[in-house]
């Protein structure tokens, strides 16, 4: 063998070193991320190709490379989503087959965010970043397809824990006048509700696609305040259920939430996850999703963890 063959050989041991090690890392440091927040699934892949007298041709060898263990880092992250407190995406892609394809083109349609190649001598190092989204309009997505329409969520995908009685909307006026919001529950009186923040104030939480906020009724029986089941499908489609915010300011800073939110503190998270709240509470989101102003049913709804 030649000494440039051989010189050409340890580069490449070296590079494909590095590739792995890179790998590796990303592996380690969970190289998918589901983003709550942002509303996407995101994962990095790296990859290399081997050298030729084309680096034009080596170079798109590489990206693909790198793109083709992204989606398998994507399919991998994403499979770890929780639908509710009990499914995840794996359990139903284990279930239904046509679950398991529908993931699959998804991740495979996946939109490149990123993607760079650098150069060790005349070997390509290429990185790649894709993103697949919650639902079709949240975080800046903008995709034909979304983990939710894959998925055919829909206000029959309540889940089976949440309690079959539901708080029911206010037809007509209450008998007596509509009473002064109390301390923790802060929103402007004067001005039409536009939505809701609940603060979990540090109990813990998964964060998943179909949350299901209740109450207890006097009896303390359990009562669906809130699911999938509230919300029209278009806006499912569009926009999902709920959002997610890491804190209070950044819950109100949502457009879509609009300016005038009820802030409403948790009172509780239930073994099966589910969002306890007060009554009081209740009782305000009754008075003020009256006269057509739903802001439930087109799910302009955040949890925040603060």
């Amino acid at each position: 063998m030649s000494r440039r063959k051989i010189v050409a050989t340890v580069i490449m041991i070296i590079a494909l070193a590095f590739s792995v090690s890179q790998l590796l890392f990303a592996q380690e440091n969970k190289s998918g991320e589901i983003n709550w927040v942002q509303g996407y699934i995101s994962a990095v892949g790296n990859g290399t190709a081997d050298p030729s007298d084309n680096r034009v041709k080596d170079r798109l060898n590489a990206l693909r490379s790198a793109e083709l263990v992204a989606q398998r880092n994507l399919l991998e992250t994403l499979k770890g989503v929780q639908i509710d407190s009990r499914t995840t995406v794996e359990n139903l892609m284990l279930k239904e087959d046509v679950i398991n394809s529908r993931v699959d083109g998804v991740v495979k349609g996946a939109q490149i965010v990123k993607q760079d190649v650098t150069w060790e001598k005349n070997i390509p190092l290429a990185t790649v970043e894709i993103r697949v989204c919650l639902s079709n309009q949240v975080g800046g997505c903008n995709m034909t397809s979304s983990l939710i329409t894959v998925l055919k969520i829909n206000p029959q995908s309540e889940p089976p824990y949440a309690p079959a009685d539901r708080v029911k909307p206010l037809t007509a006026p209450p008998s007596s006048p509509p009473q002064k919001h109390i301390k923790s529950i802060v929103y402007d009186t004067n001005k039409p509700v536009t939505g809701a923040i609940f603060l979990l104030d540090g109990q813990p939480f998964e964060r998943q696609l179909l949350p299901v906020i209740i109450t207890k009724s006097d009896k303390n029986k359990p009562l669906t305040v809130y699911s999938v089941k509230n919300v029209k499908p278009k806006v499912i489609r569009n926009y999902g259920v709920v959002r997610y915010a890491n804190n209070e300011q950044q819950a109100k800073s949502n457009p879509y939430i609009g300016e005038n939110a009820l802030v409403i503190p948790v009172e509780d998270i239930t073994e099966d996850n589910m969002i306890v709240i007060s009554a009081d509470a209740v009782r305000i989101i009754r008075e003020t999703t009256m006269h057509g102003n739903d802001y439930l049913s087109d799910a302009k709804v955040v949890i925040c963890s603060n």
